[in-house]
Parts: structure tokens; C-alpha cells; sequence
């Protein structure tokens, strides 16, 4: 068991060493709407639980994102951003403490328009 985990380690390590930073931007948001994506099915479908684990992987990764950020060279934008990824924090902590869902729609939705705004970036621009 150990040894499957190490190389998945080394694995991973090694597609980011060969990965470029829109690449894995691109994979970290890919992540963040998916997981969204799926809280909400299983909020739909009464899997509270599930959801909240989605949920915990989202605000993981929206946090990540977050780490990511330059503030000095990105601007506005990163400021913007900083909001946004705040927000998406925001919404599955409500869901995962207080069982309210009531954000996770919006977070699903900012996240989706930061990955459609990424997709339309070019590896040369990011």
C-alpha cells in the first residue's frame, strides 16, 4: 500500500514538473467546477454527506487557487479573483457546518465562468 502511494506521489510529481502553470491552473479549476458540480447532485439527490465531501474538495482547491494569486503583477484582477474563490470558500463551509446549500448554486456558477474564461485564455497569455 505504501508503495502505491509513493508512486503515485512520484507520478503526480512528475506531470507537474512536465506541466506547464496554465495546465495545471486549468486541471485545479477542471477540479473546482466538477466537485461543485457534483455537491449540488447529491444535495438534489438527499446524499447530504456526499455533498459535503464534494464540497471539502472544492473549498480545498478554491483555496489553492487562492495561494496562487499574484497580487503585485495580476492587479485587479487578482483582486477580483481573491473575492471570488472567497465566495466559493464561503458557500461549501455553509454547507459543510451548517447544512445550508443556499450559496452552492453561486459557487457552482462563479466557477464555472472563472473555467469558461480560462479555457478562452491562451497558454501563451496565462
Amino acid at each position: 500500500m505504501k508503495r502505491n502511494k509513493k508512486y503515485q506521489k512520484s507520478e503526480i510529481s512528475q506531470k507537474l514538473e512536465k506541466s506547464n502553470p496554465y495546465e495545471i491552473i486549468h486541471d485545479l479549476l477542471t477540479g473546482l467546477n466538477g466537485n461543485l458540480s457534483e455537491s449540488i447532485k447529491y444535495m438534489d439527490t438527499g446524499k447530504i454527506e456526499e455533498a459535503k465531501d464534494r464540497a471539502k474538495k472544492a473549498e480545498k482547491i478554491a483555496y489553492s487557487l487562492q495561494r496562487c494569486l499574484d497580487f503585485k503583477e495580476g492587479g485587479d484582477i487578482a483582486e477580483n479573483l481573491n473575492y471570488l474563490y472567497r465566495h466559493i470558500r464561503f458557500a461549501t463551509k455553509i454547507l459543510v457546518e451548517k447544512d445550508k446549500e443556499d450559496l452552492m448554486k453561486s459557487a457552482y456558477f462563479v466557477s464555472n465562468e472563472i473555467l469558461d474564461g480560462w479555457k478562452g485564455m491562451t497558454s501563451k497569455v496565462a
